[in-house]
């Protein structure tokens, strides 16, 4: 397949470049050699950067040049890729960017599809000075083209004296040689690809482009939860041990009714001890009373008794009080929320310590978890999809109420911001404690923003750009 492309290539004109090359092996056999040797050095090439190094400094020996410059297309600029006797190019060289100014204007002036010829200061930008510098005043450009005619590289080959026809046909056909290698390296699919742009590809990438500043909603996702709106929170009423809780988990519950028990044997015994305090206060007080009527100095200790007597009471109401206040009952009808019986009977608490809740099963909303890392900017009345694992293929639609300002610890210890949404038609399955997924909507940004918005936050967050 290979020897069908060179055949292709060596077609027409090419017939006259042998023929140049017969007359020279006639007169020169070593010339000849040294062509067929270049041919299959070219050939024999594993890399691309092999052959660019070879068509900068092998040329030189066929072809009387002194300089080479090896280009290759990026994007729509040819680049310099080698030059003769240089190891390594340095792209901010200012003869390196003469020598691409002046392919640049060549190509503007007559395109780079053919053979071209030209001496300088031709082509060079106006106002030039490098030119007077560069000892090699004629120039001889010659492409590299695939099978379609686009040029995907070239040569530019320079020297002091004028080029000749016999110079030109052999430069012209090792160009021919070293486009074929250089295809046979690459692919003519890639080369193609990469070096030219098809005008659908370029409305495709205005579209899309286009397509990136359209406005839709930025929304978010996270773990959602139907929660009760204002549950009555059913706090330990004293420091001891819950000793038995009546009710069972979600089970519904009558206001008055007994919720749960503190252990009270402790509080019982000193009820009864404050209860014997009043009666030996009052038993004190009967006596000093009925001796201040005929003895002066009783009357001085009636008001000590009385104040006594008050005393004991106060101790024995506060007993009875914290007696009472160990029996826990419901302050509102409604269901109890709690976590397992077993986890709390037993277990030693402190006065206000979070035990059940009371809510009304009516009356409820969705939770919203927010994590940090996904939270966007979310106002009052934003809308809220929210996926219930119970029925996923029924949404529920909502809206904000509120919002918090500060991201707490959720369970994972993940920190989120609480965000609470009331659902606009509640269904009649719902229940408390059901969870799923919920979609809140924020304000609108362009389309690319809402694709990219999370790489774009790592890529600052990682690199500070």
């Amino acid at each position: 397949m290979a020897e069908k492309n060179v055949q292709h290539n060596l077609t027409g004109p090419t017939l006259v470049q042998t023929k140049v090359a017969s007359n020279t092996s006639q007169t020169n056999p070593q010339a000849f050699d040294l062509l067929l040797k270049i041919e299959a050095d070219s050939r024999r090439c594993e890399t691309v950067g092999e052959l660019v190094f070879l068509i900068a400094n092998d040329t030189l020996r066929l072809t009387r040049a002194r300089q080479i410059f090896v280009f290759a297309a990026k994007g729509r600029r040819q680049r310099v890729e080698a030059v003769s006797s240089i190891g390594k190019v340095e792209r901010d060289s200012p003869r390196i960017r003469w020598i691409e100014a002046v392919i640049q204007a060549l190509e503007a002036d007559t395109g780079l599809e053919g053979k071209r010829e030209f001496v300088l200061p031709a082509y060079c930008p106006s106002g030039d000075e490098e030119h007077k510098t560069f000892p090699y005043r004629f120039l001889l450009w010659l492409p590299f083209r695939l099978r379609t005619g686009r040029v995907f590289g070239g040569m530019l080959l320079a020297r002091e004296v004028p080029w000749n026809e016999g110079d030109a046909v052999v430069a012209a056909r090792l160009a021919d040689t070293y486009a074929h290698a250089w295809v046979a390296l690459t692919g003519e699919r890639r080369l193609r690809r990469r070096f030219s742009i098809k005008p659908w590809l370029a409305i495709a990438a205005l579209l899309l482009a286009a397509v990136g500043f359209i406005p839709v909603p930025l929304t978010v996702l996270a773990p959602a939860e139907v929660a009760p709106v204002e549950p009555r929170v059913i706090a330990a009423p004293i420091d001891g041990v819950v000793e038995a809780i009546l009710i069972d988990p979600n089970a519904g519950v009558q206001q008055g009714q007994l919720l749960f028990r503190m252990s009270d044997t402790a509080l019982r015994n000193e009820l009864a001890v404050a209860e014997q305090d009043v009666m030996v206060a009052e038993a004190k007080l009967k006596q000093v009373s009925q001796a201040a009527i005929g003895d002066p100095k009783s009357r001085g200790d009636l008001a000590v008794t009385r104040t006594e007597l008050s005393l004991a009471t106060a101790k024995r109401n506060y007993a009875s009080d914290l007696l009472q206040r160990s029996r826990v009952t419901a302050p509102i009808p409604g269901v109890a929320i709690f976590t397992d019986k077993r986890d709390w009977i037993g277990r030693p608490v402190t006065t206000g310590e979070r035990i059940m809740e009371i809510a009304n099963p009516e009356n409820v909303q969705i939770r919203i978890d927010v994590p940090v890392a996904d939270a966007v900017a979310v106002t009052s009345g934003a809308k809220v999809r929210a996926f219930l694992d119970s029925d996923p293929l029924r949404p529920l639609t909502a809206h904000v109420r509120t919002a918090s300002y500060e991201a707490q610890l959720i369970e994972g210890d993940v920190l989120a911001y609480r965000i609470y949404a009331a659902i606009e038609k509640k269904p009649d399955n719902l229940r408390l404690g059901i969870r799923g997924t919920a979609q809140v909507s924020g304000d609108e940004v362009p389309l690319a923003y809402y694709l990219f918005r999370r790489p774009i936050a790592a890529i600052r967050q990682r690199l500070g750009l």
